[in-house]
């Protein structure tokens, strides 16, 4: 035995004897509950110490803008952040070539061209006029400010001439209001117009300038609605680095976009780093409490026994090791729900699903803090728990795999088309999601085995399979010992019943009781149910052989089923079923010749039953025998007999290891005497039948 001194504490690593353990405990002085905490916390321990070595990159030197790498500076996980800018640069570019909108005003392109077509009737009606006084004139009487240079190269115009320009004007003015005219608030937009107009000069354009009007003018709120919300649908542009990627070349100098990239991989400056590891550190402090209690509170059986806690262990510390270990990149075709289907099937529901869901929090440092793996996982644990209840045979846990593989796919996908994500990646991210459950199915049904042999752990999965009476072993019974056989078979359905009416392991009684009695194999004839032909070889043998003959058969139960790999479990009952029961028949001849025998050389070598199964098994492999042996099977006979039979197996003591009470018992006789008349039935007779 190896013996560590930890925190005040004693470790033992070894094997002993649940004796032993006893012992050790009331020496050292601890309760079974301080014993507990302290396995717990060794739990908390491997899993704190392994995520917070992972973080040991933090203190390895850090960057500010400018500085130069001294070696590639690589990301540790995935990094997914919003590119900032990038989002800025689409909403300005937005800005830029968004479109205004506009109302349209009817009845301006007649009105223009109408005042135009006057302007230039009141210039040739008024040439007989001074220039002067005819531009004072028609600029009053017009309302119409005109410069008094464009006036007068068009008032030296003869008629002709004026009649030409005016067509073209008024040709020009169409030709603008078709591609329109509009008006931002006070600035009317013009400069790009003109550039439409073909020939066009100075005078032209200051007098179009100054009889225009604009046909479409801004409509400011609704231009302004408009862009607001297409700057709304503006999303977040997500960066993704996948870890194992080069952030920093050595010798690459930190640039602007850099420093963004390396804040968000917490490798930028000191404080960065101090912050990010005392974050983690904080998250693993009250990760650890919150385990701590649920453990304690909700685990406490299943800590305190050894094989368990065994299993635990093992399957956290490979879980959290696998995390730590594997390439951040392939962390979704790690089969972690192994971890969850495996404690699912050696212990239970509850475990795995406190298990599970603390290695996957556990976990979550490793993975970046990313929350897509851990939405997937958690999913996918659900899943996995629901399918364990429906496990019945190694050939479920394959399709519990698939089904699992599934189900991660339809959660990433789902997952993507809500995101956003990009598809291809999504896709290739879903096969690799598939393969993972595949593989859970596969590596559970490798280990199931191992754990099963290495922990001595029964199974409900095993149980099933060795109650296939195709087993050799069970095959062997019936052919050399049918008698047996088929009192095994009878016990069996008695022990079933009870056993599930007072909250047992009903289909360990069931197989186990299959099984008690395999030792009588080794010799058949000496057991009155399979004395065919009425001969008794105990009438040639003395009490004391005959004893000896007739107990062996727990020992010779034992040594087949270690020979047929029989579970401990299964073994124990072989030898607890007749507890230390005295063979009365044998000690009472043998009494007759010596008085002064000791009693206890004709009892069975015990332990008496230490378990409810066990128990059970005890009073109807004593009941199946004798309620045979009836003339008349009635429910108050039979009943009667029952008392009377486990009456004497609690005078002697035989059930104060079973841990039953008097209710159970209650039921246990109410459900043998119900099985025992069904079988035992009355039968009709018929006519013409004797």
């Amino acid at each position: 035995m190896k013996k560590i001194e930890l925190f005040g504490r004693r470790l033992t690593i070894g094997f002993e004897k649940k004796e032993k353990i006893k012992k050790e405990i009331k020496d050292t002085g601890l309760s079974t509950k301080e014993v507990v905490n302290e396995k717990v916390i060794y739990l908390i321990l491997i899993l704190v110490i392994t995520v917070a070595s992972a973080n040991t990159y933090l203190f390895n030197g850090y960057l500010n803008l400018g500085d130069v790498a001294r070696k590639d500076i690589i990301a540790p996980t995935d990094i997914v952040y919003n590119d900032r800018a990038a989002k800025e640069r689409i909403i300005s570019e937005i800005l830029t070539s968004s479109q205004k909108e506009y109302i349209s005003v009817e009845n301006v392109e007649e009105e223009t061209l109408q005042r135009i077509e006057i302007f230039f009737e009141q210039i040739k009606k008024n040439k007989n006029l001074d220039l002067d006084l005819a531009y004072e004139k028609i600029r009053d009487e017009f309302d119409v400010k005109i410069s008094f240079k464009v006036f007068t190269y068009l008032f030296e115009k003869p008629d002709y001439e004026l009649d030409n320009l005016k067509d073209k004007y008024l040709k020009d003015v169409k030709t603008l209001y078709k591609h329109g005219v509009k008006k931002d608030g006070n600035l009317l937009r013009l400069n790009n117009v003109f550039e439409k107009i073909e020939d066009s000069d100075f005078y032209e354009e200051s007098v179009i300038e100054t009889f225009i009007k604009p046909n479409y003018i801004l409509d400011s709120e609704k231009t302004e609605r408009l862009l607001k919300e297409k700057i709304e649908q503006v999303k977040d542009v997500p960066i993704r680095i996948k870890a194992g990627s080069v952030i920093l070349k050595k010798g690459e100098a930190v640039s602007e976009s850099k420093v963004v990239i390396l804040k968000n991989a917490g490798l930028y400056g000191k404080t960065s780093k101090i912050i990010k590891f005392m974050g983690t550190l904080i998250y693993l402090f009250i990760l650890s409490i919150i385990f701590k209690n649920i453990c304690t509170k909700f685990m406490f059986d299943e800590i305190r026994k050894k094989s368990y806690y065994s299993a635990i262990m093992l399957s956290l510390v490979v879980g959290i090791i696998s995390f730590r270990v594997i390439d951040p990149n392939w962390k979704y075709i790690l089969p972690i729900e192994t971890v969850f289907i495996l404690l699912g099937i050696l212990i239970n529901i509850k475990v795995s699903l406190i298990i599970g869901g603390f290695l996957i929090l556990y976990a979550i440092p490793l993975n970046g803090f990313s929350i897509e793996y851990l939405v997937i996982e958690i999913f996918s644990l659900m899943v996995s728990l629901y399918l364990v209840t429906k496990i019945k045979n190694r050939t479920n846990i394959i399709n519990t795999g698939i089904y699992i593989g599934m189900t991660k796919v339809f959660i990433v996908l789902t997952m993507a088309v809500g995101m956003n994500m990009e598809f291809i990646d999504s896709l290739i991210k879903s096969g690799v999601l598939f393969l993972s459950g595949a593989f859970t199915g596969m590596l559970t049904i490798a280990l199931l085995p191992y754990f099963e042999r290495t922990f001595n752990i029964l199974t409900d999965i095993k149980l099933l399979e060795l109650g296939d009476l195709s087993q050799p072993l069970l095959r062997r019974l019936s052919v050399s010992a049918p008698g047996t056989f088929h009192h095994s078979m009878m016990v069996a359905t008695l022990s079933e019943q009870a056993t599930e009416a007072i909250g047992g392991n009903h289909v360990l009684a069931r197989v186990a009781s299959y099984y008690h009695d395999i030792g009588k194999m080794k010799r058949p004839q000496f057991y009155v149910e399979n004395q065919a032909d009425g001969v008794n070889p105990h009438n040639n043998l003395s009490p004391s052989l005959s004893t000896l003959i007739i107990t062996s058969h727990t020992k010779d139960g034992d040594e087949m089923g270690r020979e047929y790999n029989l579970p401990k479990e299964i073994r124990d009952i072989m030898y607890e079923h007749q507890g230390t029961t005295l063979l009365a028949y044998f000690y009472n001849k043998a009494k007759q010749s010596n008085p002064h025998l000791e009693e206890s050389d004709f009892r069975y070598s015990g332990p008496k039953p230490r378990s409810k199964e066990s128990a059970v098994i005890m009073l109807a492999d004593s009941i199946e025998a004798a309620v045979r042996s009836l003339d008349e099977k009635t429910p108050v006979t039979i009943e009667k007999m029952l008392r009377k039979i486990i009456g004497s197996k609690i005078e002697e003591q035989q059930l104060s290891d079973a841990d039953l009470t008097f209710k159970e018992i209650e039921i246990i006789i109410q459900s043998f005497t119900k099985i025992l008349m069904s079988i035992h039935h009355v039968r009709i007779k018929y006519p013409g039948q004797k």
